[in-house]
């Protein structure tokens, strides 16, 4: 009886879902608007394991300044306008201009300091000075403006004679930084006007838990000339590319070249950054790290095939800037892929929520063509990026829609390149929930679904 119960049941299933053609794997519809209580990935900070980092949203609960900072959330509309001058930044890298040629040049590039929610505190100095670091996979440079290296008695001032200065930053220049004459300098410069300019000095950076403490070179700007709203005057970048002075390359030799990240679902909760090689990873499937002439510093990937729902898009990987080649960044939020392989991805999407009865509307803003209101419980189809190796990574609704206007509309989270020789990036959007795993040493990258809530 419960058998035919049971095959009575699958039936109606199938042909519920089911008809001329195929609509499977779905989702309800995830709303991550944020709550006013802060739930922990790891309940209590202080059991973490060794050298992990807690990952929070700047503007959310679990913030170590919430209820007292200043700071408000970005709009939506924000969000995206930063976020296309991050994508722009990083284009620029790859034309064909002499000026990013030079390795050590290319490592060095300047990359928008984008909107990024996800933050970590560090310990810097001594006396500790604890510091927000927003953490950047595209950056060869850590820089803070919020550290007070005059209050630190184990800073060192690096000189334009020592050859840290002339090796690792070759378009330094030598300024005065307090009483110090002929202080090594850096200068980046970003694409939407924004000048962040200091001295390179080196002093302590101490691990959480372990107390272990790390010799580590980074920048303290005496000078930052910026769109930034006053309140994020003390928020760094943690450098983890992989350009000779990135946070990865200097602490190499104790963590071996391997850090993993988990970004939440929501800006109510908390996920980790993890230095070192991961514990259990039987749960990891790794793809191979691509190589890219020219583009030492930033990370690449292989796609293979795109599903939405179980149906496998008829893709062309030539049309890829890279055939089927992507960057992993984590401080791009929207997926950017070739205009013809997006373009296919959301003609389905659109099919698969047609089919349901719902109708997009007009978007709010012009970066996102596909967007849809009223869509509480509604069936979202998930989107499976297939990468070299067979690794699958399955995207429900948290990480394929953007919402907006209050959170009543939610806009397909992946946009369409508007040339040819621009690289396609696979966003930070798109990687929440995921653990995901950089073993350098070993050139793979790795994913582990549901890393974190």
């Amino acid at each position: 009886m419960m058998e035919t119960m049971l095959y009575s049941y699958l039936l109606l299933i199938l042909f519920s879902y089911f008809s001329e053609k195929s609509v499977a794997l779905q989702t309800h519809f995830e709303n991550v608007e944020p709550a006013s209580k802060c739930k922990r990935f790891f309940t209590d900070p202080k059991n973490m394991p060794n050298s992990t980092f807690e990952v929070f949203d700047m503007y959310g609960p679990c913030s170590p300044t919430a209820g007292t900072s200043p700071m408000k959330m970005p709009s939506p509309h924000d969000i995206l306008r930063l976020d296309q001058l991050r994508v722009k930044a990083l284009q620029a890298r790859f034309k064909n201009d002499s000026r990013f040629q030079d390795t050590k040049e290319v490592e060095n590039l300047p990359v928008e300091f984008s909107y990024t929610n996800h933050a970590i505190s560090i310990i810097l100095g001594n006396p500790q000075q604890v510091q927000t670091f927003t953490f950047d996979t595209a950056s060869g440079i850590t820089w803070t403006n919020g550290f007070h290296p005059f209050a630190s008695h184990s800073r060192e001032i690096i000189s334009c004679a020592s050859p840290l200065c002339s090796f690792y930053l070759p378009s330094h220049t030598c300024e005065t930084f307090e009483n110090f004459e002929n202080t090594c300098f850096f200068n980046i410069e970003y694409v939407d006007g924004t000048n962040v300019k200091g001295a390179i000095i080196i002093d302590t950076l101490t691990i959480p838990q372990t107390g272990h403490m790390f010799t580590f070179l980074f920048g303290c700007p005496t000078d930052v000339n910026s769109r930034f709203s006053p309140e994020t005057n003390g928020i760094g970048i943690l450098g983890l590319g992989r350009g000779h002075i990135s946070f990865m390359s200097q602490t190499w030799g104790f963590y071996m070249g391997v850090f993993s990240y988990c970004f939440p679902s929501s800006p109510s909760s908390t996920g980790f950054l993890k230095l070192g090689p991961i514990i259990s990873p039987n749960n990891v499937r790794f793809t191979p790290l691509i190589a890219i002439p020219n583009q030492p510093s930033l990370y690449f990937i292989k796609i293979t095939s795109i599903s939405v729902g179980d149906v496998e898009l008829s893709i062309n990987l030539f049309d890829f800037m890279y055939p089927g080649t992507m960057s992993i960044d984590t401080n791009t939020v929207v997926t950017r892929l070739p205009s013809n392989v997006y373009t296919t991805m959301r003609d389905e999407f659109r099919n698969h929520v047609e089919y349901y009865g719902y109708r997009t509307v007009p978007s709010p803003h012009y970066l996102l063509d596909t967007c849809y209101s009223d869509i509480q419980g509604f069936f979202v189809p998930t989107i499976t990026f297939t990468f070299e190796g067979d690794v699958s990574v399955v995207m429900d609704s948290s990480s394929t829609l953007f919402t907006m206007e209050d959170w009543e509309v939610s806009c397909l989270a992946f946009a369409g390149n508007s040339e040819h020789d621009q690289p396609s990036i696979f966003g930070n959007i798109q990687q929440k929930k995921l653990e995901v795993v950089y073993d350098v040493a070993n050139g793979i990258l790795g994913f582990s679904q549901n890393g974190c809530d």
